[in-house]
């Protein structure tokens, strides 16, 4: 196969291993797949630095996206809540059995309930962020244009992490809602699971989920445990351990996200404020986390996409995980582009 500094084996292989970590399907597949689809990647830009390896990824994974900048893609911002467990259910990884299971226990499940108040973004627009103006011609298509015609600084590859909030601006006024109580953990019982040692907690976690099907919060507690007894052996960052906390991340939020099998009415937010959206909100982030520390990227940015768009006042910095996930990716992002190695995707 010929190659060109645009086209050469390095790039396919930094793609492939990409492609291997957001699906699981093995180096040597995900080499053919992207050696297969050359073509297609060639015509998505001129270029194949880490952004545009970055959306090359996305275009094998069929995802739909938008830009963020020029050659900077980003998943679609929600326009409703879409279970992430379904996602995942129909994904090349798939969702873990345990969680499959623990849906199954904990059955039908009241849907969330309207709290009477109304998330206002207005703040956002005071501190001068700008909302989006879908119906504006659009004057960067740069398709159009004559790539040596073009200002150089104009097409470089710098993020705008923040663009979370004018989609928040955009969306305007939205009632607030609250999930079923059953998700959460009595206090008592939660304060013994803190008291106990990992091994006890653990099997204390396992009888308390049985006991209480939809208490998503024993899930939780127990992902959280686990990855703080191997960050105290220095593990936290092992794939074992990553994946032993996953699956219980998995079936917290596969418990929680029940109730919002359907949409909620209006575009309606499940703010921290609300404890009983906690579980639910915990267990998007923990995965989201999980998700980063596999290299799983672009799985990370969906997952907290979808949970800023549930709780846009973002008590949990999923904002701040996003910036590390995209920058994690090789997109860089405005106050860090100087002196930040270029091959951030590189494994």
């Amino acid at each position: 196969m010929p190659t060109t500094p645009r086209t050469s084996p390095t790039h396919f292989s930094r793609i492939a291993r990409r492609l291997s970590n957001e699906t699981g399907m093995g180096y040597q597949k995900a080499l053919k797949t992207v050696q297969e689809n050359a073509d297609t990647i060639m015509q998505q830009g001129p270029r194949l630095d880490a952004a545009g390896r970055d959306v090359a990824v996305r275009l094998l994974l069929k995802q739909s996206l938008e830009w963020w900048g020029p050659g900077i893609g980003a998943h679609m911002w929600p326009e409703q809540y879409h279970p992430v467990s379904m996602d995942l259910l129909s994904s090349d990884f798939g969702l873990c059995d345990e969680a499959v299971q623990a849906m199954d226990r904990a059955g039908d499940q009241n849907q969330p309930q309207p709290c009477g108040s109304t998330f206002d973004p207005s703040h956002l627009a005071a501190a001068g962020v700008e909302p989006l103006n879908y119906d504006a011609p659009n004057d960067e298509d740069w398709d159009d244009e004559d790539p040596a015609e073009i200002d150089p600084a104009l097409l470089e590859a710098v993020d705008e992490p923040d663009r979370w909030q004018r989609y928040v601006l955009t969306d305007g006024p939205r009632p607030v809602y609250r999930l079923p109580s059953v998700h959460s953990l009595p206090p008592a019982a939660r304060e013994e699971l803190l008291r106990l040692a990992p091994d006890e907690a653990a099997a204390r976690c396992e009888q308390l989920a049985a006991e209480q099907p939809a208490a998503a919060e024993a899930y939780l507690i127990r992902a959280e445990l686990h990855l703080a007894a191997a960050r105290d052996q220095g593990l936290e960052r092992d794939r074992e351990v990553l994946s032993e906390a996953r699956r219980w991340y998995e079936c917290a939020l596969a418990v929680a996200e029940i109730p919002l099998f359907f949409p909620m009415p209006d575009h309606g937010v499940l703010p921290w404020q609300e404890e009983a959206n906690r579980p639910l909100l915990r267990a998007l982030y923990g995965l989201a986390l999980i998700a980063h520390r596999h290299k799983r990227w672009n799985s990370a940015e969906m997952i907290l996409l979808r949970l800023l768009y549930l709780d846009p006042v973002d008590e949990q910095q999923a904002s701040a995980l996003l910036k590390e996930v995209r920058v994690a990716a090789g997109i860089a992002a405005p106050d860090n582009t100087a002196g930040r190695p270029q091959e951030a995707d590189a494994t």
